[in-house]
């Protein structure tokens, strides 16, 4: 169940809490009026109490998912920090690589700049070379 109410859930987690308040909004009335349909009329009572169990377990499904999401970004991924502290350290190769992985830069662009880094750290290098024979 947990799988099929992911696959159709919005991606953020954002959109998956709002979903889950939705259901659960709707679950809980909807539970409610089942159990007290039963005492009159047993298949509209039936129908309103699956209703009620089936969005009150997607609410929880989502609201399990969003758990599982927030603990899986562990604790360093706090929402009062803007970035990583030791990004300001980072190499630029390590910053290129980075931000690659997010899905910042596109394929090509990463290699664009890659060959131009690299290109700039060989240029340095021979000019820090032709510095020290001149010493």
């Amino acid at each position: 169940m947990y799988d099929l109410v992911h696959r159709y859930a919005p991606a953020s987690p954002v959109g998956r809490t709002l979903v889950a308040i939705v259901a659960s909004v709707i679950g809980v009335p909807t539970l409610v009026l089942g159990l007290l349909g039963l005492a009159d009329n047993a298949a509209a009572g039936l129908l309103f109490l699956l209703m009620g169990v089936v969005t009150l377990t997607v609410a929880g499904q989502l609201t399990r998912g969003v758990v599982r999401q927030a603990a899986s970004a562990g604790p360093e991924a706090s929402p009062h920090e803007t970035g990583t502290p030791d990004e300001s350290d980072e190499r630029p190769v390590e910053t290129l690589r980075r931000r690659y992985a997010a899905g910042e830069i596109s394929d090509d662009e990463f290699e664009r700049r890659l060959d131009r880094l690299l290109e700039t750290e060989r240029q340095s290098r021979s000019a820090d070379e032709r510095e020290r024979l001149v010493e």
